[in-house]
């Protein structure tokens, strides 16, 4: 629960120290007295947006603290520990079940810079602070009727009844993943008509190359042929100019000038036996230029001078640099570029493969989705047929007689974070009175009075231990009021309640009354709020009930209000 505030150099407070009780406190006061703003200064402490124009006038900074009392067992408790903001003898401690502390929360506006958040004396965000606030207090705003009439703050207000964040948190994280998915697949799709051009003219290129066959191998032995089909005219020529040198009887043969010579020698062997040697070297001689001559006449036989086979060559090899020319490439990159080519038809392919793939994941995943959704809807759809009959019952009281109230769950259209369908509030004012939405039938005192009933009813199951209406009683009065100050009164049995009012009757059901009231001064004007002994509060609802000029009438009926 909230234990007390401190407030310096806000708007037109200058200083203020507030202690709270447990139950229903009340603050009262005149019209523009500043009741509201020591709500809106505990709103900075729950990190709620800091203005420059909070700061009183002539003041450097200011100041708002507020100390709460946070059972160890609790949501509060549990983010503290997680965030590492206990207190050190806190975090050392062994806490009991049922143990509460004190946690310090402080905001500082400073003029001209930014605001400084801490909890428990520790810098933190104003993140932090808003995200331990949801678990300390839950204020109902003086406007939070108009806020009613928005399909959104009616679908949260139906959410926070069921209680169901454990199924919002799953479809949410569903319609996260789909959507990523959804993301990518839209991707792939857009790119897949470029990919379908790309893939026309790829199949058209590895087909003609293909045909080609443009492979290193096949163009080095192309290269290869027609070189030697180009050259075997002069290679036929060459080795028979070759062959007549030595195997010719003319005297320029070296055949026959190397056996003229062996003859010479055979004569001299017969004087001079020591050219032995050099007879047997001519000899091997002879008979190597032989070997070699016979061979030259096996090569000349075996060349082709083919001029067919020659220009099928030529053409061949035309086509091969025609195919390079035409994609751009010299023809020694040739194969390399038919690799390519290959390659990115290959990936292609993979494009489609995963597009394929990721409408798999897409449709899994949006199977995933629809079947949480559905358990969303389900759980939405059930506790909807008990939050009508709880405000229909509730709203009976409240000068709705007869009424009926009403939530119709309509399916949209397409997929959200938030589900599968919008919720709008129906309602029958009186008795006979078809149900229609409550900005169409929905007087500003019925809107409310049914805003009233549905956040009594839904705070009941909530677990934040400190709950304030700021003036959420407008429009209402007589035995209305004093109904709303009783339905007050009972959800304080279970929870701390703080309410700003104008109305007697609820100020009469407080159990702590604080009253606001204004002071004006030559050159500035302070607010004060101060808590009220019984004579005081006695004087405080004759007010209400009588204006300024307080009788006895009113003095006796304001006891009567307040049982004494």
């Amino acid at each position: 629960m909230l234990q007390s505030i401190d407030i310096r150099n806000f708007a037109i407070i200058k200083s203020l120290q507030l202690d709270w009780r447990a139950g229903m406190t009340v603050i009262t006061g005149e019209t523009g007295a500043g009741k509201s703003i020591v709500i809106d200064a505990l709103g900075l402490t729950l990190g709620e947006r800091a203005e420059q124009t909070a700061i009183s006038p002539g003041a450097s900074q200011a100041e708002v603290s507020a100390i709460f009392s946070i059972d160890a067992a609790s949501s509060g408790y549990q983010w503290l520990q997680e965030n590492d903001l206990l207190d050190d003898y806190d975090s050392e401690e062994v806490i009991q079940p049922q143990a509460e502390f004190e946690c310090i929360l402080r905001r500082v506006i400073i003029k001209g810079g930014r605001s400084k958040c801490y909890i428990n004396g520790r810098n933190v965000t104003q993140a932090q602070l808003k995200g331990l606030g949801v678990f300390l207090v839950d204020i109902h705003g003086q406007h939070a009727h108009q806020s009613l009439l928005k399909n959104k703050e009616q679908l949260n207000l139906l959410d926070r009844f069921a209680n169901h964040q454990d199924l919002i948190s799953n479809v949410t994280l569903a319609y996260q993943q789909l959507n990523t998915i959804r993301e990518k697949k839209k991707r792939l799709e857009a790119e897949k008509q470029t990919r379908d051009s790309q893939r026309e003219l790829l199949v058209y290129q590895v087909e003609e190359l293909e045909q080609s066959n443009p492979e290193q191998s096949v163009l080095d032995e192309l290269e290869i042929s027609h070189q030697k089909a180009a050259t075997s005219q002069d290679r036929l020529l060459i080795a028979s100019e070759a062959m007549n040198a030595l195997s010719t009887n003319e005297s320029g043969s070296v055949l026959g000038a190397l056996t003229e010579a062996i003859s010479q020698i055979s004569k001299l062997l017969t004087i001079d036996p020591t050219l032995h040697g050099i007879a047997e070297t001519l000899t091997d001689a002879e008979s190597l230029l032989q070997d070699a001559n016979q061979e030259l006449q096996s090569y000349s036989e075996n060349l082709e001078c083919d001029p067919e086979r020659l220009l099928e060559l030529d053409q061949q090899l035309s086509q091969f640099h025609d195919l390079a020319r035409k994609h751009h490439v010299a023809l020694t990159e040739l194969p390399a570029h038919f690799s390519q080519l290959q390659n990115d038809l290959q990936q292609l392919q993979s494009d489609d493969d995963a597009l394929i793939k990721i409408q798999k994941e897409y449709n899994d995943a949006e199977k995933t989705y629809l079947c949480q959704a559905k358990l969303l809807t389900a759980s939405r759809t059930k506790i909807a047929r008990t939050l009508e009959k709880k405000v229909t019952a509730k709203i009976q009281p409240l000068a709705m007689e007869g009424g009926q109230f009403s939530i119709q769950i309509k399916s949209k259209d397409s997929y959200s974070s938030l589900g599968l369908e919008d919720i709008e509030y129906l309602v029958s004012a009186n008795p006979g009175q078809p149900l229609q939405p409550l900005n169409k039938v929905a007087s500003g005192g019925e809107l409310s009075r049914i805003s009233l009933a549905i956040s009594t009813i839904t705070s009941e199951h909530q677990l934040v231990p400190c709950i304030i209406f700021d003036e959420v009683d407008v429009g209402i009065g007589g035995a209305t009021a004093e109904t709303v100050g009783l339905l007050l009164q009972q959800l304080a049995d279970k929870r701390q309640v703080l309410c700003v009012t104008h109305q007697p009757q609820v100020a009469s059901c407080g159990n702590q009354h604080l009253v606001a009231s204004k002071t004006k001064l030559s050159d500035s004007t302070t607010t004060e709020i101060n808590e009220l002994d019984q004579k005081q509060r006695i004087e405080e609802i004759a007010r209400m009930l009588g204006g300024k000029v307080i009788s006895d009438k009113t003095i006796s009926h304001a006891k009567e209000m307040l049982k004494l």
